[in-house]
């Protein structure tokens, strides 16, 4: 059975019927981040052309950014429709259509970044299943770079009910995102609606989502499990709002059993795209 974060990529309108308007909605900048992660790659000693998974790639804009600077980036997302975006801008990078709680690629990154995609995961397995996926992807030297909602800034910023909206100009008309937010007993609730106008007719497309925000405390304690330490936490970067966590963990020498390699067999449900 797919995650949750998985299903709801593959039906949500803004990943999926909407994916080719996801960039002129989403719009935080991309440098803030990439510096953030290319400076604490170098202070690291992993340097270009090192090898970074963009684990929930997205549309590709921050994976793009990385490979600006001389990483090679690939490109993994759950939403068939936002990873065709991201291919296009990254034609030459690698792809991989997959869910990732089951992920296992049989390969290890020297940087993995992850932004936004935890959210969706609501039940602890699927958390734990998640975090061990990522760490199976690192070497002893890696680093793992996490964006993540964070619990007392979601509760503070939808104390009532958050309404925001957004409008893009098309060559045909114009496209309006509206979202409606409810933060009820550790989860965030979301109403999202679609309005495509367009030569003189509107379509619509509507959504429910639920959200589980992370708090500090249960970052140290799943990433722990997973053989990972956490090495930073700081708000999160690049982002217009105070609800966010960056997360920079690396594996625990402890749990470094595997011998090092970047090749380990590929046993995977996932499918190249």
């Amino acid at each position: 059975m797919p995650s949750q974060s998985a299903r709801q990529a593959s039906d949500r309108p803004f990943y999926a019927s909407y994916s080719w308007a996801y960039d002129l909605l989403v719009t935080d900048p991309v440098q803030p981040w990439t510096d953030m992660v290319s400076a604490t790659l170098d202070a690291a000693g992993i340097t270009a052309p090192a090898r970074v998974l963009d684990a929930g790639c997205g549309t590709g804009r921050h994976a793009a950014g990385l490979a600006r600077r001389g990483y090679r980036t690939e490109l993994l997302d759950a939403s068939a429709s936002l990873l065709a975006v991201a291919r296009a801008r990254l034609p030459q990078a690698p792809a991989y259509h997959a869910d990732l709680c089951t992920l296992d690629l049989g390969t290890r990154y020297d940087a993995i970044t992850c932004r936004g995609v935890l959210n969706d995961l609501l039940d602890d397995a699927d958390r734990d299943a998640a975090a061990v996926a990522l760490a199976r992807h690192l070497k002893r030297t890696s680093v793992l770079f996490l964006d993540v909602r964070e619990t007392d800034g979601t509760r503070q910023r939808y104390a009532g009910t958050l309404t925001s909206q957004r409008t893009a100009g098309l060559d045909d008309g114009h496209l309006t995102f509206h979202a409606t937010g409810t933060y009820t007993d550790g989860l965030l609730h979301v109403r999202e609606q679609h309005e495509h106008h367009h030569h003189g007719t509107v379509d619509t497309a509507s959504y429910e989502l639920t959200m589980r925000p992370w708090s500090t405390g249960e970052l140290h304690t799943r990433l722990g499990r997973a053989g990972l330490t956490i090495t930073s936490i700081r708000p999160g970067i690049g982002r217009a709002t105070n609800d966010r966590l960056v997360c920079i963990a690396v594996p625990t020498a402890s749990h470094q059993h595997t011998p090092e390699g970047d090749e380990l067999g590929r046993h995977s449900d996932s499918s190249d795209i």
